[in-house]
């Protein structure tokens, strides 16, 4: 195909992931200093169009979101578009317009460069295949681009529950991109509930760019690479023998490892909110009380993510209306919950 014949368009999308045992801390070119593991969600996304003009120009990037112009944006996408063009020399030329728009709000508890990187990452492999870039190993290659524009992008490419980084308990896990392990995944596990609790909105005050950089030099740093190794296991066997309790303890120790490790940098800062602590104590006392299979995870920020199984969702549902809603930033609780593929 000559690259000069037509402009070539494409609509994709990408759902958003929670990770259980997170990523952070990186080495090289965007690889995880410990393994992986996350859901994707299924109302979460991020829905992409993207029109690729070739040309003899150096590229030029034109970006909306949800339909305003985001030159803000434009640094971030050029620094990928450049780490593709080492494998992909076309993409050093022509235009590429990129009209983005996420089902769920802005600072919500919900990774957005997740979805939006993934989405994108989709859009350029279906682009480069209509011009004749065919790789035979697409899955791989394309959570492989969505990693260099976000390491936790990798995770959103498949549906279900994935793994990324290198780990004894597969030996086809990678650290170049993200692998599928649906197949061991105990049903309880297949349907989970994700209700996201947003305690407060708002940029952060730190971004996770540099919390990644400040894990390099951290006093904890081989501490947590240990740690994460060994939660890996667990939540491994967790996942595949149905147990919910092991599953609990090891999103909670990871979530709150999380924000030690950011107060605990140097300069150390923290992202929670008095609300979040206040949340999560009322979370363990009604489960310890209603003996409700019922825990929580954290990502970068203070907002919560309340995890249950679908044989829960009533009572689980209600609570959070009736106790932990007050809690949130103008009422927002956002109910979502897996998109594994066989709920699809």
């Amino acid at each position: 195909m000559n690259p000069n014949e037509q402009i070539i368009k494409v609509q994709t999308q990408a759902p958003s992931n929670i990770a259980i045992v997170k990523y952070w801390g990186k080495k090289g070119l965007q690889l995880p200093a410990n393994p992986s593991m996350s859901f994707t969600l299924s109302k979460a996304l991020t829905e992409m169009e993207v029109s690729y003009e070739p040309g003899q120009h150096n590229l030029k990037i034109t970006f909306l979101f949800e339909g305003r112009p985001q030159p803000t944006f434009h640094p971030k996408l050029y620094s990928f578009l450049e780490k593709l063009q080492m494998d992909y020399p076309i993409l050093n030329t022509g235009q590429l317009y990129i009209s983005s728009k996420n089902t769920f709000p802005h600072s919500s508890g919900i990774a957005s460069s997740a979805s939006s990187m993934a989405a994108l990452a989709n859009a350029i492999y279906e682009i480069l295949e209509k011009m004749g870039h065919v790789n035979p190993d697409k899955k791989n290659t394309i959570s492989r681009m969505a990693r260099l524009g976000s390491g936790s992008a990798c995770r959103s490419t498949s549906l279900g529950w994935n793994l990324w980084g290198q780990t004894d308990l597969i030996n086809i896990a990678s650290d170049e991109y993200a692998i599928s392990v649906n197949s061991m995944i105990n049903p309880i596990f297949e349907s989970i509930h994700d209700s996201i609790l947003v305690i407060r909105t708002g940029a952060k005050p730190v971004s996770s760019t540099t919390g990644h950089q400040l894990m390099e030099n951290h006093p904890y740093k081989e501490a947590r690479i240990k740690q994460a190794n060994e939660n890996m296991k667990r939540l491994y066997d967790a996942l595949r023998n149905g147990d919910f309790n092991d599953f609990s303890e090891v999103c909670e120790e990871e979530a709150m490892s999380l924000h030690a490790l950011m107060m605990s940098s140097r300069p150390g800062y923290t992202l929670l909110d008095p609300s979040t602590l206040e949340v999560i104590r009322r979370l363990k006392e009604f489960r310890s009380e209603q003996r409700v299979p019922v825990t929580f995870t954290l990502d970068a920020g203070p907002n919560l993510h309340i995890l249950y199984p679908d044989s829960h969702k009533k009572a689980v549902q209600l609570f959070i209306m009736i106790y932990l809603r007050p809690f949130c930033e103008d009422n927002q609780v956002i109910h979502d919950q897996i998109s594994f593929p066989t709920l699809m």
